[in-house]
């Protein structure tokens, strides 16, 4: 299979919207989410204590970090609730490699939403778009080792682990063991035939 790359389509779970940002959501985006130290934390973002600080530090919501929709292989969503409308978080696809068919998966909810399955929901759903409608070989994640509760979310989306590396996560809280974990079109597939089939 062919990589055909078609963007940040809207994408949609039983709860959520995935699409993409838009000016509107700076404010929300930032007060449910980044300006948040328990999420703050994990990342490596400079830091974002206004939603100026997006802008002219992080260098989010610009111009030119809008206008990179017009690229076919950006991946990059703004998490919605469907029942409230509230943005509550991100879900980017990072460094996708064409020759080697892979690309990184990052995300970021509210604290507020957390242990909800909402993000369980956004992966699944981003992987099966990644997959079956992209052609990607390989989808990869990491988190912080003393971060476990994203790598819970990594697992329950049928990521497989591949191994720690010590002291290679570097986040705005220090520098930790990285844990990798991913999942290939052959693993991918390979579940649903036996969801189907059980």
């Amino acid at each position: 299979m062919t990589i055909t790359h078609k963007g940040t389509v809207v994408l949609e779970t039983e709860r959520l919207i995935l699409r993409r940002f838009t000016i509107d959501d700076l404010e929300p985006v930032f007060n449910n989410c980044w300006s948040k130290p328990e999420v703050w934390q994990w990342t490596n973002y400079k830091p974002m204590k206004t939603t100026e600080d997006v802008v002219k530090t992080a260098e989010m919501f610009t111009e030119e970090w809008l206008g990179a929709y017009s690229r076919p292989n950006r991946y990059s969503w703004a998490i919605q609730l469907k029942a409230s409308g509230d943005v509550i978080g991100r879900f980017f696809g990072m460094h996708p490699e064409d020759r080697l068919k892979q690309i990184e998966l990052a995300y970021e909810i509210g604290p507020d939403w957390w242990n909800q399955g909402y993000m369980t929901e956004a992966v699944k759903r981003v992987l099966d778009y990644l997959f079956r409608e992209i052609g990607f070989n390989r989808v990869y994640a990491y988190h912080a080792y003393e971060n476990p509760a994203s790598g819970r979310v990594m697992q329950k989306c049928g990521m497989l682990y591949e191994g720690t590396m010590r002291q290679a996560c570097l986040c705005n809280r220090g520098i930790f063991d990285k844990v990798n974990y991913a999942i290939l079109a052959e693993d991918y597939f390979g579940r649903q035939k036996m969801g189907k089939d059980g």
